[in-house]
């Protein structure tokens, strides 16, 4: 049934399923493994994990939209911001290098751009909103 399904839509279609499934093994993988962390991954490292090329895994991407470093980031900033309390105390550098991020820099551009708030500004408010009242 299902290929039946598949052969009506034709080859677009087959190839849009191929890349929604690259994404979504990409993803599981990527978070599963954690391996966003990872300050060096490359995409090449993702495309070999679940069993395809790179080429594939950009064309996925571009169809959702973005590129691979922003896909990472992502994940990044969701870990970032998931354990920001656990990371008072540290230094910037020190903070975007556990989320994966290159640098300081590169942490506030993705969090400027998702949220609207440099990392200063995120951390001050984060530290405000854990203290008791």
């Amino acid at each position: 049934m299902i290929m039946s399904f598949l052969s009506r839509g034709g080859k677009a279609a087959r190839e849009r399923l191929r890349r929604a499934r690259i994404l979504y093994l990409a993803t599981e993988i990527i978070v599963r493994d954690n391996m966003f962390l990872d300050t060096n991954l490359k995409s090449s490292d993702v495309a070999k994990a679940i069993g395809t090329n790179r080429t594939y895994l950009w064309q996925a991407l571009r169809e959702r939209g973005f590129g691979f470093q922003e896909y990472l980031s992502r994940f990044r900033l969701c870990y970032f911001i998931e354990n920001a309390s656990a990371f008072s105390g540290m230094q910037g550098m020190e903070i975007a290098e556990r989320c994966g991020f290159n640098d300081k820099k590169a942490l506030n551009k993705y969090l400027k751009k998702a949220i609207g708030v440099t990392f200063t500004e995120y951390m001050k408010w984060n530290a405000k909103r854990r203290k008791p009242t």
